[in-house]
């Protein structure tokens, strides 16, 4: 997993939110998010400063989504 931005970070998890919704199957965000952060943390490319900037961005994202979410309803 390349050094994503908070940006590119909450593009992923809007990709993830409309493709679930066309299909059949959906996968609750925050499962998505746990998934993600774990991909992260068991990066042996990255070190651990790294790592911490990327969860960072991550968590950042969904909050963005999540607001983003909440004022749409």
């Amino acid at each position: 997993m390349n050094n994503q931005t908070i940006d590119d970070f909450t593009n992923l998890l809007k990709d993830t939110l409309m493709s679930d919704r066309v299909s059949t199957h959906s996968t609750p965000l925050p499962l998505v998010l746990n998934d993600v952060k774990r991909q992260i943390s068991e990066d042996t490319s990255k070190d651990q400063t790294e790592k911490e900037q990327q969860l960072y961005n991550l968590d950042k994202a969904y909050k963005t989504v999540v607001e983003e979410l909440v004022g749409s309803n």
